[in-house]
């Protein structure tokens, strides 16, 4: 039958093991208490008086402050008994005896009731408040109380002088107390502390103290009693109260025992033995209270020295705490998370450590180590296979989704061995290992790694379990962002145009690096196409804002640069339409869009500039920004927007690009805009995608790329001009003479691309209006200028008639006048009609409408 706990059968277990202990400790404290008591009557010549120096009393006082109180009758009655028949053997009759009994029971009795009733917890004598209690009640009431009584037996046994009696007792009792039990009691506070080193060094004093002392005391004349007093304040500065009490006593005895035998500086007073007596017992109260009170100083030095290093522990800790979670919230990406968990979080808690993430599968960790670890153990545990239970503890906390705490080598190696293999190369003693956690689901763990048994505090652990609950948070959020980042830089690939190979006159490359990653996908954009009659369209742009949004008002932008385009609308139309879409495309607005429009045939570049960088002609080796025709981003601007014109050069190559190829933080924009010069014009060859490479490395110079990069190339060459089958027709008129030959030209023009007939007269009727304008008001009062004619057939049929002169028309030429109402009958017959008057000249643009 099992005995029940609680019921009788069950105490008896109980019962039986405090009774051992309560006789062991009895028989602990009656021989520690018969050797101190003999000493005293053989060697320091006790009599009925008291003793110079009673070693049982520090034993007695010692066992009661650190026992249970439900030993202190065993105690108490062990000293009774062994002080008793120590008392008869020497011949004391059987009534003085007793009442030397009831003086060695009362006075620790007392001395230890009250030392517990001001400090009821556990006494540390390294503590002034514990101290003072101790010297207080331990030192001066217990034995006070002791002396009452023992001078009193004294002076009615043997008819002595009580005070002569009530001196020595004190003295001698409060002494024994002050060394021995303040050695007993201070070996309390370092239970579970003590190794073989301390030991050693707490032997070696000891014996060091009694050597000197002996030496001190041992000649008559010469004053050496100081010999030992070194060995007590050496102590003292290590702040071992324990060692101090221990030496003090060893130096008591020594000096009481030479004294006692007539050696040393004290046995001059041999003819008065009470000056003997309480000279000697103070000069070693003194000395042992100076070292304690050192000792003393000294803990108090190390403790404050302690907590502030707490403190600056806390502090930091807080401060990683603080540092992860703006770094977490920061990172977008699982590697910059990992990289803020290892460098800020576990690397700074622990001495070395680990995070691992379960991979996308599943079925393997993938882990990062602090720098503590050594490389080839990194790179050996960098993938760990989730299949493998009770090998790791890293893959059993991701496995059960429990913390393991292993707090000593001894457990590590027991639960781990393969963790305790590489225990020589890594140091780890104890280790702490939590999961990372987002509901339901283990994402992956952290390690904490320390080179020291029990070093996983409470504090410890709850800023680990913090570190994981901010790592999951942040694990959590790093995936959705990496999948809508895959997704948006999918979208915005599949947004991008594919650049022909076949285009008219031009060769032309793209380059697009996007961003590092852990960047929002920007909003980075161009197009290079083919447009009606030959020419060719070039554009870059960058929409305001990153992500997906961003990327679908990129490809609609784009797409809508090119419809615009594709109708023969020039670059300033093609910029003013789109700000008329910006209005129905969310997030254009204030968007930056460079386009351009290229005529192989007579090498003209048109191109204007809404709020985005100037785009870099290239030719000869020499590079040359294009800073005309600039106006605000799309609907910033409530201005007319313009257009810039100039003949291209043979050779040469315009480099179009967005501002992440040129913008750096801890730089003016000048300054990269000056470096894509000086890059470009030191290239040479006509290979555009060579160009785009070189371009990109050149002005990358190994930085981390922050934001997306576009660089378009395109070699602008030339192509022959062609008959009336041409689809582009050229003329330059410097009279009103030259009108019947256009006239002739139009029509075999017309002819050879299929016009229909009222196209034809359409076609006749506009051309005849805008040249007679330009021929008759551009060079008023001047000699007649050229007039340039360029027809050009688009798509759907539909013909783009520009006339273009270098003068300036007269104010009312066209403003109610006989050739205004002929620009009101060109108006009426047009698809469109626009006007561009500038310091160079007129340039009038008219699109026909198709069949």
């Amino acid at each position: 039958m099992t005995p029940v706990a609680g019921s009788p059968a069950g105490r008896h277990p109980d019962r039986r093991r405090r009774l051992r202990t309560s006789l062991l400790i009895a028989a602990t404290v009656a021989v520690g208490y018969a050797l101190g008591s003999g000493c005293s009557w053989l060697f320091f010549h006790a009599s009925a008086v008291g003793a110079v120096f009673f070693p049982p009393a520090g034993v007695t006082l010692g066992a009661l402050v650190l026992a249970h109180r439900r030993h202190w009758p065993w105690i108490l009655g062990a000293a009774g008994v062994t002080e008793l028949g120590i008392d008869l053997w020497q011949g004391l009759d059987p009534l003085t005896a007793a009442g030397f009994v009831v003086t060695n029971v009362a006075e620790p009795l007392v001395g230890a009731t009250l030392l517990r009733q001001l400090r009821p917890q556990r006494i540390d004598l390294t503590r002034y408040r514990d101290a003072l209690a101790f010297l207080l009640c331990g030192v001066g009431a217990g034995p006070l109380v002791g002396a009452v009584i023992g001078a009193s037996t004294s002076a009615l046994a043997m008819r002595s002088s009580w005070w002569e009696a009530f001196g020595q007792f004190w003295a001698g009792d409060g002494l024994a107390v002050l060394t021995l039990g303040a050695a007993l009691v201070g070996l309390d506070s370092l239970r579970g502390r003590l190794h073989a080193g301390q030991l050693t060094r707490g032997g070696a004093t000891l014996a060091a103290t009694g050597a000197l002392t002996t030496i001190g005391f041992w000649p008559r004349e010469v004053p050496l009693a100081y010999l030992p007093v070194p060995v007590l304040l050496a102590v003292g500065f290590r702040g071992r109260v324990a060692t101090v009490g221990a030496a003090g006593f060893v130096m008591a005895f020594t000096a009481n025992l030479l004294s006692a035998a007539g050696h040393g500086p004290w046995s001059v007073l041999a003819g008065q033995p009470r000056l003997e007596a309480a000279s000697l017992q103070v000069y070693l109260a003194v000395v042992v209270l100076g070292a304690w009170a050192l000792a003393i100083a000294v803990a108090e030095r190390d403790r404050a020295q302690a907590e502030s290093r707490r403190e600056v522990a806390a502090r930091r800790r807080l401060q990683t705490l603080q540092d992860v979670t703006a770094g977490l919230a920061t990172a977008a990406t699982s590697d910059q998370m990992i990289r803020v968990l290892v460098d800020r979080g576990v690397g700074l808690v622990a001495d070395h450590g680990a995070v691992a993430i379960v991979d996308a599968a599943g079925a393997q960790l993938r882990t990062w180590t602090t720098s503590a670890v050594p490389e080839q153990l990194a790179v050996r545990f960098s993938e760990l296979p989730l299949t493998e239970a009770g090998r790791l503890p890293i893959v059993d906390a991701v496995r059960t989704g429990q913390p393991i705490r292993l707090p000593n080598l001894a457990a590590v190696t027991a639960r781990y061995p393969a963790v305790a293999q590489t225990q020589a190369q890594t140091g780890t003693r104890s280790l702490l290992v939590v999961p990372v956690r987002v509901g339901d689901r283990c994402l992956g763990a952290l390690a904490f790694s320390f080179h020291r048994d029990d070093a996983i505090t409470p504090e410890i652990a709850s800023i680990a379990q913090t570190l994981a609950e901010l790592a999951g948070q942040a694990v959590d959020r790093a995936e959705l962002y990496e999948a809508e980042h895959a997704a948006a830089h999918q979208l915005q690939r599949a947004l991008l145009p594919q650049i022909s190979t076949d285009l008219p006159g031009v060769t032309a490359a793209v380059c697009y690096r996007p961003a590092e990653r852990g960047r929002d996908v920007g909003g980075d954009w161009y197009d290079v196409f083919e447009l009606p009659g030959n020419r060719v369209g070039i554009a870059v742009g960058d929409v305001v804002g990153h992500g997906l949004a961003s990327a679908i008002t990129m490809g609609r932008l784009q797409q809508s640069l090119r419809s615009v385009a594709q109708t023969g609308a020039t670059p300033v139309e093609v910029l003013e339409a789109l700000d008329i879409a910006c209005h129905t495309i969310d997030g254009a607005d204030f968007a930056t869009v460079g386009y351009a429009e290229y005529s192989p045939t007579d090498r003209l570049l048109t191109y204007a500039c809404a709020g985005h960088l100037p785009p870099l002609l290239v030719a000869d080796g020499v590079g040359r920004y294009l800073t005309e025709a600039r106006s605000l981003p799309l609907r910033l601007t409530s201005q007319a927007r313009t257009q810039a014109q100039l003949t291209v050069p043979e050779p040469a190559m315009l480099v179009w690009y967005s501002d992440g190829l040129v913008e750096r933080r801890d730089q003016v924009i000048d300054a990269g805009l000056d470096r894509l010069r000086r890059a470009a014009a030191g290239l040479s060859g006509t290979e555009p995608q060579v160009w785009c490479d070189r371009l990109i490395e050149a002005m990358a110079d190994d930085r981390v790329i922050v934001d997306d990069t576009v660089v378009a190339c395109v070699r602008l060459g030339g192509l022959p001009a062609d008959s009336a089958n041409a689809p582009v027709l050229r003329l330059t008129l410097t009279s009103p003479a030259d009108l019947s030959t256009a006239r002739r030209a139009l029509r075999d023009w017309s002819a050879g691309n299929e016009l229909s007939p009222d196209q034809v007269d359409a076609l006749l009727a506009t051309c005849n209006e805008a040249l007679i304008n330009s021929l008759e008001h551009a060079y008023h009062g001047r000699a007649t200028g050229p007039v340039a004619l360029q027809v050009m057939l688009l798509d759907r049929h539909q013909v783009r008639i520009e006339v273009t002169d270098r003068g300036h028309w007269r104010g009312h030429s066209y403003n109610g006048s006989e050739r205004g109402r002929g620009l009101d009958l060109i108006n009426r017959m047009a698809r469109r009609l626009v006007l561009d008057l500038s310091g160079g000249g007129t340039r009038v643009t008219i699109t026909l409408p198709g069949r």
